[in-house]
Parts: structure tokens; C-alpha cells; sequence
């Protein structure tokens, strides 16, 4: 039998939410054909997402969500979650804040599936399939 080495690990995140959060991540990767792959998404404060948004992406300002792809042969990658930004996108956008977490780790994970956001046309697209994923796993009929 086949031992299954795929990870998804939450840091930093409240447990009563990883489990909606685990499906979430697990449904990108479907949607995505990923069949290996080990993930790691760390909640932070403003503070770290900002040095790390600096650092990496020579943007100095907070962002909600930043992704590192470290081993593209094996989508292995580290996704960073800024709490106090996704506790304020949740009461602004009238979400839970499950539900915002979850959005974010969709948003992050197809940053890492080399989806965009840096153009209109990008943009679309990826927004397109992260909405369809949020309300697969929040408005099922």
C-alpha cells in the first residue's frame, strides 16, 4: 500500500476552524490535479506580514495573505495569513471569520498554482475559480 505523504498543516490557527479550513486547501488541490504536495499556512500579526511582504515582495505595506512556493517539483510551499487583517476582511465583507480564513487560504493556495492577481485579466480568472471553490464549500443546495 502506498503511504500518503501529503501535508497540510496550520500554524497558529484556531482549532475549531482547521478542520473547514484542511477541506478548503484539500479542494484546491483537487481543483488543481496536485497530487503531491506538503503546505504549511502560519497565521501572523501585522508586523511579520509586513517584514515578509518587504522582504520578498519589495511592497512595504500589510498584506492578508503572502505565498512562497519553496519546492516547485513536489508543491511544497509556506502560506502566511495576517490575523488581524483577516478579522477585519471578515467584519468588512460580512463573513465569519471561518469563512474569511477560508477564502484567504484559497486565495493563497492559488497564488501557489501560479494563479495572479497583478492584472485585470488575471485577476478574473483567479477570483472566478476562488469564488466558485468558497461557495462549493459554503452555499451547497
Amino acid at each position: 500500500m502506498k503511504k500518503d505523504n501529503n501535508i497540510i498543516n496550520f500554524v497558529n490557527f484556531p482549532k475549531q476552524h482547521v478542520p473547514l479550513l484542511k477541506i478548503a486547501a484539500a479542494t484546491v488541490l483537487k481543483s488543481e490535479k496536485i497530487k503531491r504536495y506538503q503546505v504549511n499556512f502560519i497565521m501572523v500579526d501585522d508586523k511579520e506580514i509586513r517584514k515578509l511582504n518587504t522582504k520578498y515582495r519589495k511592497i512595504k505595506r500589510i498584506t492578508d495573505v503572502i505565498s512562497f512556493l519553496v519546492v516547485p517539483e513536489f508543491f511544497m510551499g509556506d502560506i502566511y495569513i495576517s490575523k488581524t487583517r483577516s478579522q477585519e476582511q471578515a467584519k468588512e465583507y460580512s463573513n465569519t471569520w471561518q469563512q474569511e480564513l477560508a477564502y484567504l487560504v484559497i486565495h493563497g493556495l492559488l497564488h501557489l498554482c501560479g494563479y495572479t492577481d497583478y492584472d485585470a485579466v488575471n485577476k478574473t480568472k483567479m477570483f472566478t475559480k476562488q469564488d466558485k471553490i468558497f461557495k462549493c464549500l459554503f452555499y451547497r443546495l
